[in-house]
């Protein structure tokens, strides 16, 4: 078993070759029952045959040949998986606390109450939705719905009255406790009879049930028909997620296309989901593209409407039934757009969500314009899928131009719909070639005739999956869309705009920046800048909670203005709980407008050009409908790509898609196994010994490597010792608490301590900032960390000395942060006896106000490499003061702790401008003469290039052989304002 563990280490792959060795070396040391390389390949079959999964084999539409994991397989370990199921939740919920969930949120609402899991277990009983049932007091109801409240499961139900000429439903509907139910429907046919018999109350019931999301149109058919599909096992709908993009297989630079399908389940906490262990392989191809796997995954999911899977659930020790759903489609944004069968961001009409854009007639007038800095006009599935069939039938007309045309005008464009296109137009030509008398009806309807006898889809599997809506349902992405978008574009305006003196003087300040409470890693200042144009998500993670406080004296105010928006965006998007959605979503708004709106001061054409600009507006909605934005990030598919490449690598490459599924498909096995996953054997439920199980317990090296991070139990209050060789023993009188606790402790000695671990979790230093409350709230800076030599009645068991800081009532006037100033009296340190260890609230992040003391780049500290100092030396910012300070609100971490302790007035945000229609309209005359200018030289440069063409002149002088003249990023997104192609121009050679 722990060759088998090494060898499925998802973290730690190892060649054929390798592994052989390690096998030679334990022959070698004589170990007993070494198996032979062959040998130990067999039993890992067999054991993939007994708890594991086999790829199965698909042939797209298009003829490419690939693999998939079956993700019902997938889905019955995750319930037979122990440390899987306990997490499992199946219910919608309506919650007065914050919002963190998916299923707190309205998505999983949106759902018809048939289409969620429909029934309720208590003991052997099975509580269906539009069943009788009765209550512990004896009183009949029907419930219509499942759901939580705050936790504690609840149906919405109707009343039923019994009676001899027929039971009546009252048209009242209210809440229930799951806990009241006692008598379920066969309980109740039992005490009455084979059959009820209901009063001429049909078209009352009808629309009672109608009013409700109910699907159903008379009195609900009882048994409940999902009863008799579930023969008689529990019944559950899981949601799954799906992810897709292109990866390379390579770790070169030599990029080695994939196109690869992961899916996480939606069922599990969003803390978990951010762990590698709970992402799930799906399939890879270097051929098929998306939408050829999608189609064999959606035939996999909607075979459970009719088949549910088979699982036993491990928390429940029952069998039970499996139902998939697929409520969003989380990937970055070219990929969305494909999934939703859009045309992509450089279309006329660039988002996938809504109807926004056209022409530059239509987006440069002032309607327009402003238009586009907020959401629009919804695309709906149904519409896509509606344009993409009439694509289809004009190419059986054979004329491609009214194709393009209507593909501009609207968006759509789909690649399993071109491919049949393609074919369509080609056939039609040469059925018109052939016969020229034929009319074009005529040859329409032989091909129409011929299409519907073709196997496979005919537009993207995804517009037809029960309860999708890829348009909709493509949340926007905060990696991809604000880090390595957002963030990048100011990072690109600011440095592209610096003198060399000016990036040094950023360096030095970034370089000096204090990082406790932000969580981020050591700043690489002179890194960053070297390789500004290179940087990846970390880098923009950190510039954005940094960079605000480092602009003065080197930006424009229009510029800075630009910095603080995105900063405060930035802090309220990589929340983890909302408290208000209703407040939340109208923070969101007016920074999400300050931003478009300060990016328009700026560069107005900007949202024209970059369609992420344009999404921003989307996130308000999407928090609604699924929770905050973090949970759909997907930095943890990003990460997993990275297992993707190993197993490229090391795979056969004769068949990439079949060889890297069945080592994924390994993998997850050794995982299920570790995890005390349960398996059949001869009808019977197995899990691995206690001595197997107890490798994931107990190893945290097996955890690193298998993506797998233990619950962490907090104790607030925790102080960490230091080495008794580096601790002095002292007096309470030679602490600095004894200056503001004159009672003294004076009858042990005290030691130092390194940490304290806050009620949040952080754990906290000396020097963090940090909330505490004693008998009141108090904000102020750890100075000093004491533990007793030895405990005493009367003596805590902790202190914590804090420096105190007051927040001024008013916001800083240049960066629009909250203000620390050191109390009017002189009391400068507060004793917080941890009696009870939860003292210390929470740490955050303070940064010193340099802008109005004028800090100066006058210290020199010694560079240290190899872990030794050497003689070269780094300036860095000495401040001139421990007077002003200023509380971090760009700071990610606990955002919403620190919101909820400050004062109201200090938190809202403040909409950059009042009249938004009115600056719009301004700001579009501008862009109007701009863009006007910017077209007639493009038209003369043009213009100039062909008449140098046609006379053969070499217009740029390069000798043959010379390197190409690659436009940038910011020329073509010009050009492309303009109306001209994106494309590369080079430089004429002229031979010689």
């Amino acid at each position: 078993m722990l060759l088998d563990i090494l060898d499925n280490l998802p973290r730690l792959r190892m060649s054929s070759n390798q592994f052989k060795m390690i096998l030679w070396i334990l022959k070698q040391c004589n170990v007993a029952n070494v198996p032979s390389y062959s040998t130990f390949r067999k039993m890992q079959t067999h054991m993939r045959a007994l708890c594991g999964s086999e790829p199965k084999s698909y042939t797209s539409s298009v003829g490419n040949q690939f693999f998939v994991n079956d993700i019902r397989e997938t889905i019955a370990r995750d319930f037979a998986n122990p440390e899987v199921a306990k997490h499992l939740q199946f219910y919608p919920e309506t919650t007065t606390g914050p919002i963190s969930e998916v299923w707190q949120a309205a998505r999983w609402k949106e759902y018809k109450p048939s289409e969620l899991t429909p029934m309720y277990v208590r003991g052997l009983r099975q509580f269906y939705i539009d069943e009788v049932a009765s209550l512990e007091n004896g009183v009949f109801v029907i419930p219509i719905a499942w759901y939580k409240i705050d936790g504690v499961l609840h149906a919405n139900a109707v009343d039923v009255t019994p009676a001899t000429t027929g039971w009546t439903i009252g048209l009242d509907v209210r809440t229930i406790p799951a806990a009241e139910f006692a008598l379920n429907y066969h309980d109740i046919l039992e005490r009455v009879g084979d059959n009820i018999a209901w009063a001429g109350q049909r078209s009352s019931i009808s629309i009672l049930l109608s009013a409700h999301n109910s699907d159903h149109c008379t009195v609900p058919e009882m048994p409940n028909p999902l009863r008799q599909l579930a023969e008689g096992d529990d019944l559950y709908v899981v949601m799954v997620p799906i992810w897709a993009d292109d990866v390379s297989g390579n770790k070169s630079k030599q990029y080695n296309k994939h196109i690869n399908m992961y899916l996480a389940n939606a069922n599990l906490p969003g803390q978990l989901l951010q762990q590698e262990y709970f992402v799930r392989f799906v399939s890879t191809s270097p051929h098929a593209t998306s939408p050829e796997q999608f189609s064999a995954i959606k035939e996999q999911i909607e075979a459970t409407r009719t088949k549910p899977i088979p699982c036993y659930n491990a928390e429940t020790r029952r069998q039970c039934r499996v139902i998939l759903r697929v409520p969003s489609l989380p990937a970055d944004n070219p990929q969305q757009s494909e999934e939703a069968s859009h045309m992509g961001g450089n279309a006329n009409c660039g988002c996938r969500r809504c109807k926004a854009g056209g022409p530059h007639e239509l987006t440069e007038s002032d309607e327009g314009y402003h238009s586009m800095h907020y959401a629009g006009i919804p695309r709906l599935a149904a519409e896509t899928k509606k344009t993409l069939e009439e694509q289809i039938r004009m190419a059986m007309y054979g004329v491609e131009a009214p194709i393009s045309r209507l593909q501009t005008a609207t968006g759509v464009k789909d690649k399993v719909a071109q491919y049949w296109i393609d074919i369509l137009l080609q056939k039609s030509r040469e059925i018109k070639a052939n016969n020229p008398s034929r009319t074009a009806d005529s040859i329409a309807a032989e091909l129409e005739a011929w299409l519907l006898e073709q196997p496979g889809d005919k537009v993207n599997p995804l517009l037809d999956i029960s309860g999708l809506d890829p348009n909709r349902d493509t949340p926007v992405e905060i990696l991809h869309t604000i880090l390595l978008g957002i963030i990048k574009y100011v990072w690109y305006i600011l440095h592209s705009g610096w003198s060399d003196a000016q990036r040094d003087l950023f360096v030095i300040r970034l370089q000096s920046t204090d990082i406790d409470g932000l969580t981020i890693p050591p700043i690489r200042s002179a890194y960053m800048m070297q390789y500004r144009n290179g940087l990846i998500g970390k880098h923009f993670k950190t510039l954005m909670q940094t960079m605000v406080f480092h602009m003065h004296d080197l930006v424009s105010p229009e510029l800075f203005t630009l910095v603080k928006a995105v900063s405060a965006l930035g802090a309220l998007l990589w929340v983890h709980k909302i408290d208000d959605m209703t407040k939340y979503g109208s923070d969101l708004t007016i920074l999400i407008g300050n931003v478009l709106d300060a990016f328009g001061d700026q560069d107005p054409a900007k949202i024209l050009l970059k369609i992420k600009l344009h999404l921003l507006p989307h996130i308000v909605d999407d928090a609604v409908r699924f929770g905050p934005p973090i949970r759909n990030s997907t930095e943890v598919f990003e990460c997993f790509n990275a297992i993707f490449r190993l197993c490229s690598i090391l795979s056969n490459h004769q068949a990439p898609s079949r060889d890297i599924a069945l080592k994924f498909a390994s993998m997850d096995r050794v995982k299920h196994m570790l995890s005390r996953g349960f398996w059949q054997v001869n009808g019977d439920w197995v899990c691995a010994g206690p001595s197997v199980r107890a490798v994931l317990k107990g190893m945290p090296i097996i955890q690193r490597h298998l993506g797998w991070v233990p619950p962490r139990t907090i104790v607030p209050g925790q102080m960490r010792l230091a080495a008794k060789s580096k601790a002095h023993l002292m007096r309470w009188k030679d602490t600095q608490a004894s200056s503001s606790d004159n009672t003294g402790f004076n009858s042990v000695r005290w030691r130092s301590a390194i940490s304290v671990t806050a009620q949040s979790g952080d754990i906290c230093r000396e020097n963090s900032w940090v909330f505490a409350r004693d008998s009141e709230i108090t904000i102020g800076r750890i100075c000093e960390l004491l533990v007793p030599e030895t405990r005493s009645e009367g003596i805590p068991s902790g202190v914590v000395t804090l420096e105190r800081f007051s927040v001024l009532e008013v916001l800083h006037p240049d960066y629009g942060m909250p203000v620390l100033r050191r109390p009017a009296d002189q009391c400068r340190s507060t004793v917080l006896a941890t009696y009870n260890h939860k003292d210390v609230m929470f740490r955050f992040s303070v940064q010193h106000d340099c802008r109005l003391v004028k800090c100066s780049p006058t210290a020199l500290r010694r560079i240290v490499q190899e872990r030794q100092e050497t003689s070269r030396t780094e300036q860095l910012l000495e401040h001139g003061d421990d007077e002003h300070f200023v509380i971090n609100m760009a700071a990610l971490h606990n955002a919403t702790l620190l919101r909820r302790n400050l004062p109201i007035a200090l938190t809202t945000p403040r909409a950059l401008y009042l009249d938004r229609k009115t600056h719009h309209y301004q700001v579009a005359v501008g862009l109007r003469t701009s863009q006007d200018l910017k077209r007639a030289r493009t038209q003369a440069k043009r213009q100039a290039t062909l008449k140098a063409k046609r006379t053969g002149d070499n217009v740029h002088g390069s000798d043959e052989g010379s390197e190409p003249d690659i436009e940038s990023e910011e020329e073509e997104d010009e050009a492309e304002a303009q109306g001209v192609p994106r494309q590369r121009k080079r430089r004429r050679v002229q031979r010689k």
